[in-house]
């Protein structure tokens, strides 16, 4: 007698919610058999369970050592003696195991920190070596694009844009958005494999932690924001430039402040100490100065929050108690460039210059 089989297309780009979705399918009776194409995947029937789920990657470089060509094998013989059974794979190597659920079992394939930034890593290192293909191919069919172009100019046949060219710049528009998704993607991959299934679990769940999307363009529009936020019991975890992170949790009357390496300078020339100015951190990389503003945030009583990169560093402190890091008339000034970083700064003057140049000389010499 043939077994019942269902096929479902569904796109995942979180692992943790693709295994809540598989165990939910499993109490329906649902098991899983097959995966296809990272978004097919195929069912057979059964007496519904509590099944569990869990994943994870392997694959071999292109020369091995010893070590990692036996990995795989020594895991499979870890997992199997924890009562895993693997069930299938993806076209990007990603085992799913699966066992049934122990009440006083473990219950996580990946039960210890160690072992979860491991395969995490993995992870990161694949999804940012596909966006690294991605680049390098869009550069290959530019520069042959441009190698085209420099042919014609030398033959004196000028043939304008043609299909080849059109095809240049929406491949290499296409490349280069897909490269920027999965080098995102390889980030809050290993972010969220890095964590235990509770951790993750609680740290989406919508009752205790929240995200706020805003651009805040001053210190003090940055304190207003996350005290009416702490107004409504949640404290800051996390920022990006324009993402804020939250977690439930009775702060008590805090207020917060942001220091950078403009202000971290601007304290040192007051005590005649040092810039810190590296000739060499071209890119803004050398964090000497969030060293020093750490000391000197914890010294007046401030508490670090999170990091910014290596742009800015949020404090938060008692009210009561805290002493100012920075003279309150910074808590005005623009912090847009703690935003989009020193290179992104010589970025935006460069483009403003050409643009301006590229104006003038189309303006006159046409």
């Amino acid at each position: 007698m043939s077994k019942e089989r269902m096929k479902k297309l569904k796109w995942m780009e979180s692992y943790q919610q693709e295994r809540l979705w598989l165990e939910e399918m499993a109490r329906k009776g649902w098991f899983l058999e097959n995966i296809t194409f990272g978004c097919i995947f195929t069912f057979v029937k059964g007496e519904p369970k509590h099944m569990l789920y869990d994943i994870d990657r392997f694959s071999i470089p292109k020369n091995p050592t010893l070590e990692e060509i036996r990995h795989k094998e020594m895991f499979f013989e870890i997992a199997r003696e924890l009562g895993w059974q693997e069930v299938t794979h993806g076209e990007d190597m990603t085992y799913f195991f699966a066992k049934e659920y122990e009440e006083d079992g473990i219950n996580e394939l990946h039960n210890d920190p160690e072992s979860r930034r491991f395969m995490a890593a993995k992870y990161r290192k694949y999804y940012s070596a596909l966006a690294k293909q991605q680049v390098f191919w869009a550069a290959v069919i530019v520069l042959t694009c441009i190698f085209e172009k420099v042919i014609q100019l030398i033959i004196g046949r000028d043939m304008g844009l043609g299909w080849y060219d059109w095809f240049t710049l929406i491949y290499a528009a296409v490349c280069n958005f897909f490269s920027i998704y999965l080098w995102r993607l390889s980030e809050r991959m290993e972010k969220e494999l890095s964590m235990s299934r509770s951790e993750w679990e609680k740290s989406v769940d919508p009752h205790t932690h929240r995200t706020v999307r805003k651009l805040i363009w001053t210190i003090r529009g940055l304190n207003r924001f996350l005290r009416k936020q702490q107004a409504e019991g949640y404290v800051l975890t996390a920022v990006t430039a324009t993402r804020y992170f939250f977690e439930k949790c009775p702060g008590g009357n805090q207020i917060y402040t942001m220091d950078s390496k403009s202000l971290v300078n601007e304290r040192r020339e007051s005590a005649q100490k040092n810039r810190f100015n590296d000739e060499k951190d071209l890119i803004g990389i050398n964090n000497d100065w969030e060293i020093a503003s750490v000391k000197e945030a914890q010294e007046k009583g401030w508490t670090f929050v999170c990091a910014l990169e290596n742009r800015a560093i949020i404090y938060r402190g008692d009210a009561q108690t805290v002493q100012p890091l920075n003279d309150p008339k910074h808590d005005n000034s623009l912090r847009w460039i703690s935003l989009i970083g020193e290179f992104g700064f010589y970025l935006l003057c460069c483009g403003l210059i050409g643009g301006i140049i590229g104006f003038i000389t189309s303006y006159f010499f046409r």
